[in-house]
């Protein structure tokens, strides 16, 4: 119960995060940010493809950001007022901090 409770706080964040304009969202808007280096947290969807969890894990590691594996793509994108989303990328460091904190207090 507390897991999910926790994860409607990350989506309820998320849609903060959104009107804050600190969002980006998408395989090539996050791997463009991440490659210029302004993304502080990458969230992949547990439903993403193999592959596409996969490519931005190495991404991540690569570039040293900080990655959730969260909730399903319709979810993430719903979070951020967007159709179905396999990932999502944080530009604001405080609020990607925020949000591992909420994460990690599952």
């Amino acid at each position: 119960m507390r897991y999910l409770m926790n994860r409607q706080k990350i989506y309820s964040f998320l849609g903060l995060c959104q009107r804050a304009g600190k969002v980006v969202s998408g395989e090539v808007g996050v791997s463009t940010n991440l490659k210029k280096r302004k993304l502080k947290l990458v969230i992949i969807a547990e439903d993403a493809s193999e592959n596409t969890k996969k490519t931005y894990i190495n991404e991540s590691k690569k570039y040293n950001v900080s990655l959730i594996i969260l909730g399903d793509k319709v979810s993430l994108g719903n979070a951020i007022g967007k159709e179905y989303r396999s990932i999502v990328g944080i530009k604001d460091k405080n609020m990607a901090e925020n949000l591992m904190r909420i994460y990690s207090n599952k």
